[in-house]
């Protein structure tokens, strides 16, 4: 099953000619409010949005339930399967004890305040994946134009998150006058 996910969101953006984000969430309230709060937007354009999360199909309702995020746009990935075949970085260096961590975060303070961390932070919970070692598992997010991939963002460290705008800015066809 591994890429079947990517290559089933490119595929449908091949057939409607139109583009498709696909993000990992491993859990992560942050990138799932931030995608759930652009989705209008993303449907508007015809852009499909994918969410991939580390966990297993009994636990997705729940998070989404929690997040108010759309059920019908989260798969499970209870193996990381996608997460390694795409090669998403992996391990304790990787995650909180890269020196990339508190840059991204810093990073995040300086652009917004970290409003959206904020923002879940008052409604936390704690997501444990099926395996202990995919706690330390980062994620990523692209964007496909029919199968080709546009836009592509690997996350170095905890907070390293994909910036927004980018991503819509990738997904989102501009017109031109």
């Amino acid at each position: 099953m591994a890429l079947a996910l990517l290559h089933a969101a490119a595929a449908t953006a091949a057939v409607t000619g139109q583009a498709s984000l696909y993000s990992r969430l491993r859990g992560n309230a942050e990138l799932a409010s931030q995608f759930r709060d652009a989705k209008p937007l993303l449907d508007a354009a015809g852009v499909k949005l994918v969410a991939v999360g580390i966990g297993t199909p009994e636990r997705g309702p729940a998070f989404c339930d929690h997040l108010a995020f759309p059920r019908e746009c989260l798969y499970a990935d209870p193996t990381s399967s996608c997460y390694s075949a795409i090669g998403l970085y992996k391990g304790v260096g990787e995650t909180f004890f890269s020196p990339s961590t508190p840059y991204a975060i810093l990073d995040r303070i300086k652009r917004d305040g970290a409003k959206d961390l904020l923002g879940v932070l008052s409604n936390w919970k704690v997501w444990i994946p099926p395996e202990q070692s995919q706690a330390l598992q980062q994620g990523g997010t692209f964007v496909f134009a029919g199968e080709r991939c546009i836009y592509q963002h690997f996350d170095k460290s905890t907070g390293d998150h994909a910036p927004l705008k980018a991503v819509l800015d990738a997904a989102i066809p501009k017109v031109v006058a």
